[in-house]
């Protein structure tokens, strides 16, 4: 790919972001300075004042190598090993679901609650994955703690490391279960559970982006015929844990909060139910009060 075309670091970046434009990125020149600056050890705000760094073999061939892998559609995420989240670096590999943007504002909501509280806080955090929820509201909320329940073992095993790697192990308790599997104990001790569960219609599952489909969980992804296979059990359990005032918030899909605030409202068992949009405009976000 690099040979007689690359020499310098600049030439680098460009091949690199012609190529992720070709195979249909978005974004193509950014994927290319966030890819070859971990190859260097640059920020992507430092990588122009060494645009004139001549490349060594080694180098070229690392860099080659790192966008023959984006180009796979292994997500650039996987690549690196990590994503930001809020305050928060997390560790990623492949295998464990990759936190969103949007996602964060699920986190706000929650934290705007949490922290008008004047006691200590049980949080419940359903399908952690990575850990980026619960490992999240531990660091921002004072005196909470946070169960963090995932089916998966090896995205327990990185919301782990993520938890000791951020010194929240004291704050943060890994239950591997099924959604409330494991948390009998707490039954009207909750203050808040919160989830961004599956929510991906089985028929769409197979018009999902190829790096989505082919390289994330789909036990992560698939939400049943429609979508809302997991919102259903968890408004529908989560009165047996959530004390009076306590908090819901589930994350949806694109089309979906409508009918999730529908079931919240059936159940019978909430009050002050809200739809919140994300960055794009779309209404993400359910929330509502145990009466």
């Amino acid at each position: 790919m690099f040979e007689g075309r690359v020499s310098n670091l600049s030439e680098a970046l460009k091949l690199a972001a012609s190529r992720f434009e070709e195979f249909g990125l978005e974004s193509s020149l950014r994927e290319a300075e966030i890819l070859l600056g971990a190859v260097f050890g640059l920020p992507r705000s430092s990588l122009y004042a060494h645009d004139s760094r001549v490349l060594t073999e080694a180098e070229k061939a690392s860099c080659e190598a790192i966008i023959e892998e984006r180009l796979r559609g292994v997500p650039t995420q996987y690549i690196l090993g990590e994503q930001p989240f809020r305050y928060l670096n997390l560790k990623l590999e492949p295998g464990v679901f990759i936190p969103r943007p949007e996602t964060e504002i699920l986190v706000e909501l929650v934290v705007s609650f949490a922290l008008k509280e004047t006691k200590p806080l049980t949080v419940v955090d359903l399908g952690t994955g990575s850990g980026a929820i619960a490992l999240s509201i531990a660091y921002e909320v004072p005196e909470t703690l946070v169960y963090a329940v995932d089916i998966s073992p090896s995205a327990l095993e990185v919301a782990r490391v993520n938890a000791r790697s951020h010194g929240l192990e004291e704050k943060v308790v890994l239950i591997r279960g099924d959604l409330f599997d494991g948390l009998a104990d707490l039954k009207g001790e909750v203050d808040i559970v919160v989830s961004n569960p599956p929510y991906v219609r089985c028929e769409e599952m197979k018009s999902l982006s190829k790096e989505i489909r082919d390289f994330e969980p789909l036990l992560a992804l698939d939400g049943g015929v429609d979508g809302l296979k997991f919102h259903r059990r968890i408004v529908s359990e989560s009165p047996l844990y959530l004390r009076a005032g306590g908090l819901l918030a589930l994350e949806v899909g694109y089309d979906q909060a409508g009918a999730v605030a529908a079931l919240i409202e059936e159940v019978g068992c909430f009050n002050g139910i809200q739809i919140s949009r994300d960055y794009a405009g779309i209404k993400r976000f359910v929330t509502a009060l145990r009466r």
